[in-house]
Parts: structure tokens; C-alpha cells; sequence
């Protein structure tokens, strides 16, 4: 049912709602804005799988999944040219590749005052490898109103792959629900915690071989899990055996109990190669987790060296065992950076101050 014709009713778009950086500021926000009187928000998802369905569809909100069964399946224009215009939506906010594209495509033949924007998640994708497709991206762009970046460094490299990108990007950072913190130095179950998706970006292999260097140079007992799935997740089981590093690594796959896991462990380590703004560091801030990480993307925006975590270079397993030894031979050192970083991101990135921003923001929209 049609909510009151006062309401602004928001269709936000994703490809799933599995587990993922995008998808969980999705779900944390979408709880987060149900109860605003003035904004309707609604969700589709292009393809089926997603652990947050369930918790979503219990807080009555609806999600209108599209069943496509392959990632460039083209019907997927025409359902949502279907959707859209049933619902009657005032926004479609966007989010992820290939979302963006089928809905940059279906714009083309819905109505011109549905205001259509996207968050850009990523500071790097495959398409910016090859000059021919941007002209693939200047035409998805530009059926886009407003682009929130989730950090200053996606909004400056999305700026340099599309200049012309530039009046139309705003930067709301990336959030998450912040609660009490419990206390920083309690007995922890873990030395190290790495909570993500099992792919290049992240570095995964690079934690692994400081965790060798770790065993054998510096004679350290280590207990590390991995925590999250992807593409290389038998890649990196393989790693392990063959740096004989196999009683010192356990992998969890995917898990719905993160914020107990993390407060069980020590260190929170993200060797990423590249990042936007990643909600896994955001995470572990508010659970007053010890943090190590790359100075790469948005990562550097709200880590300060030194103040709420450690930066290293990327691609460095002997500086990311260095930072580890630190951390865990000062306690009293790694419980001032946790507290710090709690309150950091307390203040400037909880999912109340982001919900706030984008709503305010749609509400901006519909004025004009």
C-alpha cells in the first residue's frame, strides 16, 4: 500500500544485501530512518542472496527483489521501469556496479522529476584500468542528480577519472551504530581479528605472511581468525598450509556475531591495498578494538597515526608484524589508541549523524 502522497518515498537500490560494507550501511541505515514520519524508504535488491533480508523484513520494511540469475541479466531495466513507476517513488538512491548501471539505463523511460543519485563506495574499480570505458561511466554519471562519496579520497579519484563529476559530488562518510563500550582491557580470547571479504583488495595474504614472520622471527604465539568469504577464500587456506601457519589461523567464514568477536580480540588488522571508506575499521572503532592498518583510500581520514590506531604501508608484512609486536607487547598503549578511536568515531561517524545528512539531503531534493 501507497503511503500518504506528503510522504517523499525513496526506493534505495544495491545488487544484494549479503554481507558487505555497502550492504550493512544499507541495513544500518534503513532501520535507523524507519520511523521518520516524512520519508518513505523502500528497498530492491537485484539479486536474492543477503543475510540482512531476514532482520530487514522483520522491521516491516519492504524489499522488492528483482530474482535476476545472472549479474548482466537485462531484464532487470524493465522490472525496475515497473517498479519504479508503480511505486511511485520521488528518489532512487543507488548503490554498487552493475545497480547503478541497469538504473542509469531505466531513467532513460521513467519520469524527469524522479531524482536519481548514487553512492560511490570505492576508490578504485576495473574500469578506470582502461581509458575506453569511460565513456561507459560518463553516461552512467550522468543520469545521477548527486553523488555521495563515502570519503574525501572516493570523491578526489572519482574527480580524476570524470572531472566533469565534480558539481555534483558531496561527501558523507561512511557510518555505524555506535554503542557503550565495554571494558578496553579485558581477557581477549584473539590477538588478531581481520573482518572482511576474502579478495585482493583487502591484503589477506599479506596479514598471513606476517603472521610467519611473526612465528619465526619474532618467536610470537599468535591466534589470528579471518572472518568473511570471497573468491579467494581456497587461495588463502592454501596459503596458510604452505606457510605452516595452519595452528595459528582459523577462518569463521561469515558471521553474524562480529561485535562479539571483535571485543574478544586484541587487534583489529586491515592490510588493505586500496579502500574507499571502509565500514569494517569504522566497526572495530566503536568496539574499542586495538587498530592496525594501511594508509591507503579514506583509511588515513580517520585513523591518525599514532593517535587511534597504527598506519603502515601496504604490501609490507615485515612493517604489519612490527606494528603487531607494538601493540601487543604495550597494552596500556593499544587501550589509549582503542579509547581514542571510540571516541572519534563517536563523534563524527555514527549511523544517527549519517542517517541525519541523507535525509536531510533527500528532503534537499525535493525542494529543488
Amino acid at each position: 500500500m501507497i503511503n500518504s502522497v506528503n510522504q517523499i518515498r525513496v526506493l534505495q537500490i544495491i545488487n544484494s544485501l549479503h554481507a558487505g560494507g555497502a550492504e550493512a550501511l544499507v541495513r544500518n541505515f534503513i532501520l535507523q530512518a524507519k520511523n521518520n514520519k516524512k520519508i518513505h524508504i523502500e528497498i530492491c535488491i537485484l539479486y536474492s542472496n543477503g543475510i540482512f533480508r531476514k532482520e530487514i523484513k522483520k522491521k516491516g520494511i519492504s524489499i522488492w527483489d528483482l530474482q535476476l540469475k545472472f549479474k548482466y541479466d537485462l531484464r532487470g531495466i524493465v522490472k525496475l521501469i515497473s517498479l519504479i513507476n508503480k511505486r511511485k517513488y520521488s528518489i532512487v538512491h543507488v548503490h554498487l556496479f552493475p545497480a547503478n548501471l541497469f538504473v542509469s539505463l531505466a531513467s532513460l523511460f521513467l519520469p524527469k522529476n524522479i531524482k536519481f543519485i548514487f553512492s560511490e563506495h570505492s576508490i578504485y574499480n576495473r574500469r578506470r584500468l582502461f581509458t575506453i570505458f569511460r565513456i561507459l561511466d560518463t553516461f552512467i554519471y550522468s543520469r545521477y542528480y548527486k553523488i555521495i562519496c563515502v570519503s574525501k579520497q572516493v570523491q578526489v579519484a572519482l574527480i580524476e577519472w570524470l572531472s566533469k563529476l565534480k558539481r555534483k559530488t558531496i561527501v558523507i562518510s561512511n557510518a555505524v551504530p555506535i554503542l557503550e563500550l565495554s571494558n578496553c582491557s579485558s581477557i581477549k580470547k584473539y590477538d588478531i581479528i581481520f573482518v572482511g571479504r576474502l579478495i585482493k583488495a583487502k591484503g589477506i595474504d599479506v596479514l598471513l605472511k606476517a603472521i610467519k614472520i611473526l612465528k619465526e622471527k619474532y618467536q610470537k604465539e599468535i591466534k589470528a581468525v579471518i572472518v568473511g568469504k570471497g573468491h579467494l577464500d581456497e587461495e588463502l587456506k592454501g596459503l596458510v598450509v604452505k606457510l605452516g601457519i595452519e595452528k595459528e589461523v582459523e577462518f569463521l567464514g561469515v558471521r553474524r556475531d562480529i561485535e562479539r568477536l571483535m571485543k574478544s580480540t586484541k587487534l583489529f588488522v586491515l592490510p588493505s591495498r586500496w579502500e574507499g571508506m571502509p565500514l569494517t575499521i569504522l566497526e572495530a572503532m566503536s568496539n574499542g578494538v586495538g587498530i592496525i592498518s594501511t594508509r591507503v583510500g579514506g583509511i588515513p581520514e580517520v585513523i591518525e597515526h599514532e593517535k587511534e590506531g597504527i598506519l603502515i604501508p601496504p604490501e609490507d608484512p615485515e612493517a604489519l608484524a612490527r606494528a603487531v609486536i607494538k601493540l601487543l607487547e604495550d597494552r596500556k598503549l593499544r587501550v589509549k589508541l582503542a579509547l581514542n578511536a571510540y571516541k572519534k568515531v563517536k563523534e563524527k561517524y555514527s549511523i544517527e549523524l549519517y542517517t541525519k545528512n541523507i535525509l536531510e539531503l533527500y528532503k534537499s531534493l525535493i525542494i529543488k
